[in-house]
């Protein structure tokens, strides 16, 4: 019993959206993925698939200090192949991440607007998750100056089964 799967479970709340001083009026939209180690063999299910990330409702910008309520729920399931005897250390090295990406577009977005929203700003989350403790966070996630916004994020993570591999 050297190899067990064991499955991670990361729910994703976005709570607000913070315009605190962005230089360009329009529509933005925020997209979420989660990323673990390219060292061990993994597969990462979602909830809301697009693209291979989670992505929110489109809403408008207008003016500084301006907020708005999204409320968007997301969940991951990563399945990870471990050690029995070095669980803890197994997950440890799944090096955990969670990408959150900030799009913006000029224009309103229909079905044939695909091309016309682009990434402005990036932010990487290193998750330090515990198999015993789970995770639970509550913060919020600043964009760079050029795009001077913040999305307030709950994430809750724990370990939800332990079983015989069947993930290649």
């Amino acid at each position: 019993m050297g190899e067990l799967q064991a499955t991670v479970e990361l729910a994703l709340h976005i709570h607000k959206f913070y315009n605190v001083d962005l230089f360009q009026r329009g529509y933005y939209q925020l997209r979420v993925y989660l990323k673990s180690s390219p060292k061990l063999p993994a597969k990462i299910e979602l909830s809301l698939l697009k693209n291979n990330n989670a992505s929110n409702k489109t809403f408008q910008i207008l003016y500084r200090n301006e907020e708005v309520h999204l409320d968007d729920h997301v969940l991951f399931k990563l399945h990870l192949i471990v050690d029995a005897h070095k669980l803890a250390d197994s997950l440890d090295r799944a090096d955990l991440q969670v990408v959150v990406e900030l799009w913006f577009s000029e224009h309103a977005l229909g079905p044939d607007h695909h091309n016309a929203i682009q990434c402005v700003s990036s932010r990487t989350l290193t998750l330090h998750f515990s198999p015993t403790r789970g995770l639970h966070y509550h913060l919020p996630v600043l964009f760079d100056y050029f795009h001077l916004s913040a999305v307030t994020l709950t994430v809750h993570c724990c370990l939800v089964a332990l079983h015989q591999p069947y993930i290649k």
